[in-house]
């Protein structure tokens, strides 16, 4: 009868969306509620955290004629179980580097560049930081949100200049305006950087690892929950609250953890967030179709 029991409440904790917890959410003081969840057996923490990240402002949508990539069955068959990117391209410092976009919709600007810059060091052996800041002569409001896939299309067609040349700055955003100049004095035209072609992922979990082992980090854009922004650590799974809209990040690796298959991924709300700015997230779980908008750019 125990070990039926204790079956029966692994199964429990291992659901998706819990509808009793989330009325408990509803209900519950915050900082109870937070005592409360971490308690329960569940694969994450959450945090009350002191800033409010900002999320809603990505669109999730690859139109179709981009490439798409996949594998075949021989090309998946030996990769390992767990796969860092950090590890295998140790030399490439960007792709250990977290971001914080701060009060601004912009995520879609960092999970392109900055998988942009880590392809450009792995595949070109050159290490660069390209510019979220250059955007704003592609778009006419950086912080209301974007399409990736059209961000890595600017970046093949007209190019980033480095971080170095144009570093993030808010303020000059809303101002929209497109400013071609650098402030470190480097020539703007002379400090572009362009890629080759921007393709789709298939959403098969062997064509993705196959990918990331093959040629480094993956652009992601998927649906956020309430319980996503207090995340602390551990494999998150949407248990609890209200869609919140859609996010642009960076997909770094996988591994398993406890019997649970999940995707390691780099954030861009700053290292207080999160696993100092990284989070790991369940492979397929159900509602935020993580797999599901997936792109990539070739240097």
């Amino acid at each position: 009868m125990l070990r039926l029991l204790v079956l029966a409440l692994a199964t429990f904790v291992s659901c998706d969306f819990d509808e009793e917890l989330h009325n408990k959410y509803l209900s519950m003081p915050h900082d109870e509620f937070v005592e409360y969840f971490n308690s329960r057996n569940y694969s994450y923490t959450i945090k009350a955290y002191d800033f409010d990240p900002v999320v809603g402002m990505v669109k999730t949508f690859i139109p179709e004629g981009i490439p798409v990539i996949s594998y075949n069955d021989s090309s998946v068959a030996d990769l390992p179980e767990n796969f860092d990117s950090r590890e295998k391209w140790s030399h490439c410092a960007t792709i250990g580097e977290i971001h914080n976009q701060g009060k601004c919709g912009s995520c879609w600007t960092f999970g392109t560049s900055n998988t942009a810059s880590d392809r450009t060091c792995i595949h070109k052996g050159v290490t660069v930081r390209l510019s979220q800041q250059d955007f704003n002569c592609f778009s006419k409001d950086v912080c209301r949100g974007g399409y990736p896939n059209e961000a890595f299309e600017f970046y093949v067609s007209t190019g980033l200049v480095t971080q170095e040349c144009k570093p993030y700055d808010i303020e000059f955003l809303k101002k929209r305006q497109c400013d071609k100049k650098c402030v470190n004095g480097a020539d703007y035209a002379g400090d572009k950087h362009r890629g080759s072609s921007v393709k789709a992922v298939n959403s098969e979990e062997g064509t993705i690892k196959a990918e990331l082992f093959k040629n480094g980090p993956i652009q992601a854009a998927f649906s956020v929950y309430e319980d996503f922004k207090k995340y602390e650590g551990g494999i998150y799974e949407h248990k609890y609250g209200e869609l919140l809209g859609g996010h642009s990040v960076r997909l770094i690796g996988y591994g398993v953890e406890n019997n649970v298959p999940y995707w390691l991924v780099a954030n861009s709300w700053g290292t207080g967030w999160g696993e100092k700015g990284f989070f790991r997230i369940k492979r397929y779980g159900k509602d935020v179709e993580f797999e599901n908008y997936l792109c990539t750019v070739f240097p």
